[in-house]
């Protein structure tokens, strides 16, 4: 059996080569349409600006709008913000870059983020009613970062997006009253006046007020992206907007739904303890594992071949523990290598990387860590709610039962109606070897078991000791191995 084991863990790694894959084949490159002499749509909606999963979609389309020659690029914009540094990064890393058009439209809002976004365009247009600006810095829980901190941070980001806004042709000084607050003094912009302490915002009407001989902020109002292209003289071509591969949208479901698969992937495990051998629910938990990984993997995340290798080592040491050494410490250390390896698999690699790197406005180990251990924890206590239904309720499951291969009683041994108050004392059949857990018959019942020290073969007698969520036994011949 551990041989079938090692073989299966051979298989989870090397289907991890697909990691290796170039980039251009595993995210489906090759299948995509052209996007050359195109309009390229590309949305940021509601939720985008706080999921790491769609700045990398971004990235790769702008790259592939660059390579293919697309004929610009339009932002449709509508978010009230997100992850400051990632939006940072993708200004300065690809939206100031292109050579091509790059265009934004304001669907409803541009606030915080979207904001910072829309700078970085050559062009801004608004639909009536819509309104930009409260670009100010908060930490990830919404609220104010101390004195000196935002003081560095505020300074580094005006850095990063002051050549980016000077490029780009827009007022630095409206970007600047829109992230930060003047205490001391009210700020006009045209016709709006910023009270002291407050950031500026503007509608659509106000954003295209003339002020100087040019728009405050915006091109013009358009009310809809075909008014857009027509303005921009692109209402000739073909507008496209690309949507993430089949591999992305993977990664994106299983980086969301980590918690869940650690869950089930532990109660499978569950289940083939169980169970004889090594069967159907040892393949489902270490392919559930499999698609964890891999998945975080292409979500651009640590998962890869070092913490699957981390994981597997941990899963050895656990069934060394089990079935060769039992009250060793082995269980103990892959118990917490298997644990540490699902934490780090769910962290941003990114993030992780400019931490370890000690980069300028790296985010913290708290940054880094703080959601995978919230999904690990998350994963764990749904793993044992999983097994606490499992233990009550599956030893009167009849599937379950023809699964793990019922022992034929002896003639007359069967139930007679009696349930005593307690078992505590009482004489029971192993009728599946206790590694240390296993079942029991008793009263032609099966009864969930484990004994505390060694292990107990199937066939032995053995005396029940303690009752709980299960039932602990000791033996009573020399069955003991």
């Amino acid at each position: 059996m551990i041989t079938r084991v090692l073989l299966l863990f051979l298989f989870s790694l090397f289907a991890l080569h697909a990691e290796e894959v170039p980039e251009k084949r595993l995210m489906g490159k090759s299948d995509e349409v052209s996007l050359a002499d195109k309009v390229v749509v590309i949305p940021i909606g509601q939720k985008d600006l706080i999921n790491k999963q769609a700045f990398r979609f971004w990235n790769r389309t702008i790259d592939r709008a660059v390579e293919d020659k697309a004929k610009a690029i339009v932002l449709e914009i509508d978010t009230p913000g997100g992850l400051a540094f990632d939006t940072r990064d993708i200004v300065t890393d690809e939206f100031s870059k292109p050579e091509l058009p790059l265009i934004s439209w304001v669907k409803r809002e541009a606030l915080s983020a979207g904001a910072l976004i829309a700078f970085s365009t050559d062009r801004i247009y608004m639909a009536e009613g819509t309104r930009i600006g409260s670009a100010g810095l908060i930490n990830g829980t919404g609220q104010e970062i101390e004195k000196v901190t935002r003081a560095k941070l505020e300074s580094a980001f005006e850095a990063s997006f002051r050549p980016v806004v000077k490029k780009k042709g827009h007022r630095l000084d409206v970007l600047q009253a829109m992230m930060f607050v003047d205490e001391d003094n009210e700020r006009t912009f045209g016709s709006v006046t910023v009270r002291k302490g407050g950031l500026l915002n503007l509608t659509a009407s106000e954003a295209v007020e003339i002020v100087d001989g040019k728009p405050l902020l915006a091109a013009g109002i358009a009310n809809s992206l075909e008014e857009v292209l027509k303005v921009e003289e692109l209402d000739d071509f073909e507008v496209i907007r690309p949507k993430p591969t089949g591999f992305e949208s993977f990664a994106w479901w299983v980086a969301a739904f980590s918690p869940l698969l650690i869950a089930l992937g532990l109660g499978a495990a569950y289940l083939e303890l169980k169970a004889p051998g090594f069967g159907v629910f040892g393949f489902v938990s270490l392919g559930i594992f499999a698609v964890f990984f891999f998945g975080n993997s292409v979500a651009g995340n640590l998962a890869g071949y070092e913490l699957m290798a981390v994981f597997l080592l941990g899963v050895a040491l656990v069934l060394l523990e089990i079935f060769v050494l039992p009250g060793m410490v082995a269980g103990v250390v892959g118990a917490l290598l298997m644990m540490g390896s699902l934490w780090f698999a769910m962290a941003d690699k990114v993030d992780f990387e400019r931490l370890t790197d000690g980069v300028e406005d790296a985010p913290t180990v708290t940054d880094v860590l703080f959601k995978p251990g919230a999904y690990l924890v998350y994963g764990m206590l749904g793993g044992l709610g999983i097994l606490l239904l499992f233990m009550r309720y599956l030893p009167s499951i009849p599937l379950f039962r023809g699964l793990v291969a019922e022992e034929e009683l002896p003639s007359g041994s069967g139930d007679d109606g009696h349930v005593p108050e307690s078992y505590v004392g009482a004489t029971a059949v192993v009728v599946s070897d206790l590694r240390p857990t296993g079942t029991i018959m008793i009263d032609g019942v099966r009864k969930d078991a484990i004994c505390d020290v060694g292990l107990i073969e199937k066939g032995a007698e053995v005396k029940i000791v303690k009752e709980g969520m299960t039932y602990h036994v000791e033996p009573i011949d020399s069955a003991r191995s």
